[in-house]
């Protein structure tokens, strides 16, 4: 355990001790919050559009129309 501190003051004085959880995640603005969201969301519709297109090429990978020929 810490040993007890004693502050002696020459007239009367206030000490006042403040604990503060202090996380950066938390201390986001909302600005700060959108453009982090923004950044998330574009990142899951570029993945999302590489899905369809690798979907697509494996669908007509292969097959070929008659009318061509």
């Amino acid at each position: 355990m810490a040993d007890p501190v004693s502050i002696t003051c020459p007239s009367t004085c206030t000490v006042t001790v403040v604990h503060e959880l202090s996380l950066p995640p938390l201390q986001l603005t909302a600005s700060e919050g959108a453009q982090i969201a923004v950044a998330i969301l574009a990142i899951w519709a570029i993945a999302y559009g590489f899905r369809a297109l690798v979907q697509m090429l494996k669908k007509t990978d292969g097959e070929s129309s008659s009318e061509s020929e």
